[in-house]
């Protein structure tokens, strides 16, 4: 493949885009209202949660406990007390420590909760280590030690499912763009030129891929910029440090979406040479959205956690149906074909 007739076919789709209205107000709206708009609309309400959360243990004062130890608790109220390996029931409990405990619809205040559980109880001012609670206790104003708070566990939750946005931008983008590829050729009676140039199929395949792909892979690394400053403003009073950028959001920017972009020009490339109108052309190959979509809302679901080694298999996912989408582009992209079709 000549690279250099290749990108002749990018200068001319580029200048073809330059006059397109629709086409440029895709490329600058929609990167704008994902980066800038949705970001604050999804992290502004998270600044009720509270300023920066205390990461060091309370000084409790804890001396001159009373022990307490293989005994239950039942509809009591102590203070004092150093419980181990007890149970705990509808009880209020002060300035205490708990050691192998089972604590259950009580109200626990000014404590040690060491290697215990909670289960549908108030924990309040004290320091939880290596504990389970329960998704029915509340641990609001409690430090966990060594443990990310509810507030910090959801925020960061909240602000990877942002990541979405920058893996969504590349892939609707193209379908904005690929369905003009060749439809709006042939609406502007530029289709028969286009394919009566000296290019080989192969180099007309990739020159109109990568006039697709650059555009859309541009706009959606410039929109990090803003997007970074937004959720670094908004999230610091909580976290404490800044949040971005994080190792899986460059994997998922520089690595997921590049490689989500291929296929969703391709895919579209070949919709756009087989179809006969722009309105059709963009719904079918919108498709190629719902797997990225259906991996964030299995993501936000927590049946899989938006880690490094899930980001990395997502990425290895999308290489080999890319590289099975370009032998299948390579095989059906034919001038002839798309020539005799529109006649």
């Amino acid at each position: 493949m000549r690279f250099k007739k290749a990108w002749v076919i990018v200068r001319k789709e580029f200048s073809e885009f330059r006059r397109n209205r629709y086409i440029l107000y895709s490329l600058f709206l929609m990167p704008i209202i994902m980066a800038v708009v949705l970001p604050v609309a999804y992290l502004v309400p998270i600044t009720s949660i509270g300023m920066t959360p205390q990461t060091q243990p309370y000084d409790l004062g804890l001396h001159y406990l009373v022990p307490a130890v293989d005994v239950p608790v039942n509809n009591a109220s102590a203070s004092g007390v150093m419980f181990v390996n007890c149970t705990v029931t509808n009880s209020l409990v002060f300035d205490s420590t708990f050691s192998n405990c089972t604590v259950t619809n009580s109200l626990v205040r000014n404590s040690e909760f060491n290697y215990s559980t909670s289960v549908n109880s108030v924990i309040w001012h004290s320091n939880i280590r290596h504990s389970s609670i329960d998704t029915t206790s509340d641990t609001t104003g409690s430090i966990l030690v060594g443990q990310e708070s509810q507030e910090v566990f959801y925020t960061k939750l909240l602000v990877n499912s942002l990541l979405m946005f920058f893996v969504l931008i590349p892939s609707i983008i193209p379908t904005v763009i690929a369905s003009y590829s060749f439809v709006g050729e042939k609406l502007n009676r530029s289709l028969e030129p286009l394919l009566a140039t000296p290019t080989t199929d192969t180099e007309l395949l990739a020159g109109k891929t990568l006039s697709i792909f650059l555009p859309s892979m541009l706009v959606t690394w410039i929109s990090l910029v803003p997007t970074i400053v937004i959720v670094d403003t908004i999230t610091k009073p909580i976290l404490g440090y800044y949040l971005l950028p994080d190792p899986i959001w460059l994997v998922g920017v520089f690595l997921v979406a590049p490689l989500v972009c291929i296929l969703a020009v391709l895919f579209n490339v070949i919709v756009s040479a087989r179809v006969t109108d722009v309105r059709t052309s963009q719904q079918i190959g919108s498709i190629v959205i719902l797997p990225v979509i259906a991996f964030f809302i299995v993501g936000l679901a927590g049946l899989v956690t938006f880690s490094m080694v899930n980001m990395l298999l997502f990425g290895v996912a999308l290489t080999a149906v890319d590289v099975g989408v370009i032998y299948l582009a390579l095989g059906t992209f034919q001038r002839e074909r798309i020539l005799v079709r529109w006649k």
